[in-house]
């Protein structure tokens, strides 16, 4: 691959996901079953305490670096279909978001209503989307090998087809990095 190759294609990545969120609309998820604890989670002691922790209010927690499994779902593929109804709403009563670090874009990770593989409001940057986003769904499935998460992101669709939010969705599948943060420290 060329040394100019190279070099272009962060900007077309970015110049294709723009183009994409213009024509899909915001960036859905297919649901899929049962809760897949986080592997890297402790669980939470009677009391609400994880180990090591105490019971009171503890400072945010420092960024993770993830690999995560991203996909996308959309207004036809969502639970019920034809909605943008989400289970856990934290910023959005239905999925939405612009990607900002106070507007997130919502996305669904593996589990199901209160057993969740993170917790609903948990933040991730996605750099190579330039988009944060936030768990506010359930239904993603189990990540594929190799994959520390699969995080399942809005992309709504509504006036769109569903041939359309399918090509829409498959160009954000793949293993990429993310970082979980309570803060803006991720880039």
């Amino acid at each position: 691959m060329s040394a100019l190759v190279r070099a272009l294609v962060p900007a077309l990545v970015t110049v294709l996901f723009a183009v994409l969120v213009a024509a899909c609309g915001a960036p859905a998820h297919r649901r899929r079953p049962p809760h897949w604890p986080h592997p890297h989670r402790a669980p939470r002691r009677p009391g609400g305490t994880r180990p090591g922790g105490s019971a009171g209010r503890s400072p945010p927690p420092a960024p993770t670096q993830l690999n995560i499994w991203l996909t996308g779902y959309s207004w036809q593929d969502n639970t019920p279909p034809g909605s943008s109804v989400v289970g856990e709403p934290v910023l959005h009563q239905q999925a939405g978001g612009t990607g900002t670090f106070a507007d997130p874009i919502t996305v669904a990770v593996p589990g199901h209503q209160g057993a969740m593989a993170w917790q609903p409001g948990t933040r991730f940057y996605l750099p190579t989307v330039r988009r944060y986003v936030i768990v506010e769904d359930s239904g993603a499935s189990r990540p594929p090998a190799g994959a520390d998460t699969h995080l399942d992101m809005w992309i709504g669709g509504q006036d769109g087809t569903l041939a359309a939010t399918n090509a829409c969705e498959d160009t954000l599948t793949g293993r990429v990095p993310a970082c979980s943060t309570r803060r803006r420290t991720c880039r």
